[in-house]
């Protein structure tokens, strides 16, 4: 009972620490600089706890001290996340009229995915109507090298981003067509480049296939793709109609994306620029 009873105080500081960690972060976003003291008592903490705190944050690069007044200011990496998870949001709030036309007009799953530490998110995802259906989550990741999205956007990255992700990805056979060697996906990934397009033909789930098309941000490189999920009974009658509804949906993203001057999200996914 003492261990349960020492393991829940624990648990209960740690939580009380991260409670009073996003507390000073809010408290110093307000103002240009403050001191420790200044910072105490606004958060009613001790100067001991708040100075422990803003060690923290300076050693994880989020505060910095002013060498002159000794005071302490919230860094430009603050500033960073923020746009980051900005220009997710506004991609999603810009991606979602495009995304909803596109599932109107063909009936089957659209998805929106970016790619993200060495894996496929989907930011956002609309289910097909029929019985019988292929759905998405959001934030869910998935493995790059076996889904459309992901495959999409790698074959329009970066020469140093792909050869960086081929260098750690290690291939894990999903179903009996997923490609289980990086030379296999570096020879997929170049066929995608040339097409324009990228397709999972059931190497995740065996009856799930994909269709995939870039869009491209400002640079030229990807910032996210657009893909149509269905059963492989439908996909395989409508691939060409498939393949050429996802390729002009992602064209119009990429438009939207371009008025609105969006950047990429959190730039870890790029591309050669699509000609």
């Amino acid at each position: 009972m003492r261990n349960e009873s020492e393991e829940t105080s624990r648990e209960e500081r740690g939580l009380g620490s991260v409670a009073n960690a996003l507390r000073l972060l809010e408290t110093m976003a307000r103002v240009p600089q403050a001191g420790v003291s200044e910072l105490a008592r606004a958060l009613n903490l001790s100067k001991a706890s708040v100075d422990r705190l803003l060690s923290t944050f300076t050693r994880a690069g989020f505060a910095e001290q002013d060498p002159a007044t000794r005071k302490y200011r919230l860094t430009v990496k603050i500033v960073a996340l923020a746009e980051s998870v900005r220009s997710r949001i506004g991609l999603v709030e810009i991606a979602r009229p495009h995304l909803t036309g596109l599932a109107e007009q063909v009936h089957e799953a659209v998805n929106l995915g970016v790619y993200l530490d060495g894996g496929m998110v989907y930011l956002d995802s609309i289910p097909s109507r029929h019985t019988f259906q292929i759905e998405a989550r959001p934030g869910v990741m998935l493995p790059a090298y076996c889904t459309g999205a992901g495959k999409a956007i790698l074959a329009f990255s970066r020469p140093e981003v792909v050869e960086s992700y081929l260098a750690g990805v290690a291939p894990v056979a999903h179903t009996r067509f997923t490609l289980t060697s990086v030379s296999l996906i570096r020879e997929e990934l170049e066929s995608i480049r040339r097409a324009g397009f990228a397709e999972d033909k059931g190497e995740l789930l065996e009856e799930a296939c994909c269709a995939a098309a870039p869009v491209p941000g400002p640079d030229g490189y990807a910032v996210a793709a657009v893909s149509i999920t269905a059963p492989r009974s439908r996909y395989s009658v409508r691939r060409a109609e498939l393949i050429s509804a996802v390729t002009a949906a992602a064209e119009r993203v990429t438009a939207g994306i371009a008025a609105a001057g969006i950047t990429a999200p959190g730039r870890t996914n790029p591309a050669p620029p699509l000609s």
